[in-house]
């Protein structure tokens, strides 16, 4: 009460000194930590990407670059090809795969354009949509507006290029704004600064689209009811940003809004990696924007659907690195939802239900992320997330600066602990441990938020530098990597984060951990052409042949090395079964049997000395898994 009277106070004395004695509002100051409290504690919220590029699935809300066109940020890109070619019977009649590639993977302009003239998403139900965010345990909803294809999914003044000018007619903002309101759901705009369709778009003379931008802004501001921010995504166009965050202020003080829209004027803004999760954070807010299908943000046929493991995954990983979760998924072309992407939804909101206390309302930490899990914290209760296998039934952590007054498990079972200088101990029979997550909670003495943050990482991974092999090394329809992608290389830039193993070492950059030799040119040439993108990247993984059934993929330590952890993960869950052995000098020996993978850590009960390493995947769900992890510690 004290922060919001203050702020106040401060905000009419800006003002007084601006503006005299015009009677206008006062000048707000801004999103502060105040105003993420209920971002923080909703910890979760739903993404929905959606246009008429979902009719045909590629190239959705944006295009390639076009030989001989200026890149589509310096003008408005696509501006001069709206005439309408005629669209073909192929998209009418849902056969758009066979047309775009029998086009190169892409759609022309002139036809892309025109899309919106036979987009009718009869299917789409914008009460279902909101009623499955509420399922889902979501505080939050945060819908597309515009993408960089520049078309409107509502009823604006300023353009025709918008759902009023379609057969449907329907103005989705308005539809589902009454809906998640309704249910008491909070709500951000989502909107693209690119924009491919309007000549006005022009990184050289911006005025005139940024008098666009700004006015399509305060209608999203004030058309549908309260509005607690703007997700913005990217662009070079310069936009006058004091005038900007003034008006949206004016209309909601202290309005949410991430950092993609350029330097923001005063305020805090949140962050948002893409896809994965970002390291724990607790200076400021971030939240992890990640899609439930494939890398696609639109609708994509339904190809490489995650599993509902995997996104809880991602939940908890978000809650423990102190950060938010926005789970997008992409309604199809007639705005119906697909059944297995509705799963996800619901299987998060039953975790919610039985959990939500160690997700909602917390902040991350004492503990630090690492291979084991993680810990959120409330008041003067910790409560630990271990999503590892442990057979051993044994955790050990580093020591807690605060006394332990009682273990319990939310996920069942009575947990022992013992609790010295040198660290906490929790032992919990194996028949208690959950697959996914097993939560233990701690009363503490004291206020947990007063204790700093335990570091909880144990060294690289032992693979770093390893030889890599596989059964089957790449798909040939594939453009990714060779297996040499599931491991890390010291020469890789670009900071790993602590989710996903080990943080890169600067001090080692061009030094092989293995052989302590530098890498040779030919050698780092060879790799980086194969890894591409950094480690943990949804476009970087290994991929067998489908005739594989039965793949497999070695690291080679190049000498026996002890290791007590193992982490491997793979894209979407496909995993039915598989086995991780060792080599023993004569033969392969299992020492570890599983059936769902997705993002999987192993302490083993007793450590192995090996040189060789395998998985083995027995069975999968019909998809040839993808894994991007393999790590020993």
């Amino acid at each position: 009460m004290f922060h919001s009277v203050l702020k106040k106070v401060l905000c009419s004395l800006v003002f007084c000194g601006a503006c005299g004695a015009s009677g206008q509002d006062a000048m707000p100051l801004g999103a502060t930590d105040e105003d993420y409290q209920w971002w923080r504690e909703a910890r979760f919220g739903v993404f929905v990407h959606w246009g008429p590029g979902a009719l045909v699935y590629r190239n959705a809300l944006s295009w390639k670059q076009v030989p001989g066109r200026a890149r589509f940020n310096a003008l408005g890109y696509m501006a001069d090809v709206k005439d309408i070619d005629v669209i073909p019977p192929e998209i009418y009649s849902g056969a758009y795969t066979n047309y775009v590639k029998s086009n190169g993977g892409s759609i022309p302009p002139r036809i892309y354009n025109n899309l919106y003239r036979i987009f009718d998403p009869v299917e789409f139900d914008a009460e279902e949509v909101a009623q499955m965010a509420l399922d889902a345990g979501a505080g939050y909803v945060v819908f597309t507006t515009k993408h960089h294809d520049g078309f409107c999914m509502w009823d604006s003044a300023y353009t025709k290029y918008d759902m009023m000018s379609t057969p449907s007619q329907r103005d989705i903002c308005k539809e589902l704004s009454e809906a998640c309101h309704k249910r008491g759901l909070r709500l951000l705009w989502y909107y693209s600064k690119v924009d491919h369709y309007d000549a006005r778009h022009d990184v050289a003379n911006p005025q005139a689209y940024d008098d666009y931008f700004y006015n399509q802004i305060e209608e999203l501001m004030t058309k549908y009811g309260p509005v607690e921010g703007i997700w913005w995504d990217g662009g070079k166009i310069k936009t006058d940003n004091k005038r900007l965050f003034d008006m949206m202020n004016k209309h909601h003080q202290g309005v949410l809004s991430n950092g993609r829209v350029g330097k923001i004027p005063y305020g805090i803004s949140f962050g948002s990696p893409e896809q994965k999760l970002g390291s724990f954070n607790m200076d400021r807010p971030w939240e992890t924007c990640a899609v439930t299908h494939s890398s696609s943000w639109i609708w994509n046929g339904g190809q490489d659907i995650k599993s509902p493991e995997t996104c809880l995954q991602i939940l908890i990983g978000c809650a423990i690195g102190d950060g938010n979760l926005l789970l997008n998924y992409a309604p199809s072309e007639t705005g119906a939802i697909d059944p297995d992407i509705k799963k996800i939804y619901l299987a998060i909101g039953e975790y919610q239900k039985k959990y939500g206390e160690s997700i909602k309302k917390t902040r991350g930490g004492p503990y630090k992320p690492g291979r084991w899990g993680g810990s959120t914290r409330r008041g003067n209760t910790v409560y630990l997330h271990v999503t590892q296998q442990w057979p051993a039934g044994i955790l050990e952590l580093p020591a807690l600066p605060a006394k332990v007054l009682s273990c319990s498990a939310l996920t069942g079972g009575n947990p022992a602990f013992e609790q010295t200088d040198a660290g906490l101990t929790i032992k919990l029979d194996s028949k208690d441990h959950d697959e996914l997550d097993t939560i233990l909670v701690l009363t503490l003495e004291q206020d947990a938020m007063g204790i700093d943050p335990i570091e909880t990482i144990r060294g690289h991974s032992l693979t770093t530098d390893a030889r890599v092999t596989a059964s089957s090394s790449i798909n040939p329809k594939s453009a990714r990597g060779g297996p040499d992608v599931v491991v890390h290389h010291s020469f890789e830039s670009g900071k790993l984060t602590k989710q996903f193993g080990e943080e890169s070492d600067d001090k080692m950059v061009a030094i092989n951990r293995s052989t302590e030799q530098k890498f040779t040119e030919e050698e780092m040439i060879r790799i980086k052409k194969m890894v591409g993108n950094h480690r943990g990247h949804f476009w970087r993984f290994w991929k067998a042949k489908t005739n594989d059934m039965q793949p497999w993929i070695e690291v080679d330590l190049r000498e026996p090395k002890m290791f007590r952890r193992v982490g491997i993960r793979e894209l979407y869950g496909d995993v039915r079964g598989f086995e991780l052995q060792y080599h023993d000098g004569q033969d392969w020996q299992t020492f570890y049997t599983g059936n769902v993978m997705n993002t999987f850590s192993l302490h083993l009960a007793n450590p192995i000395t090996a040189q060789r390493i395998r998985l083995q995947i027995t069975q999968n769900d019909g998809d040839v898994p993808q894994l991007v992890e393999f790590d020993l510690f």
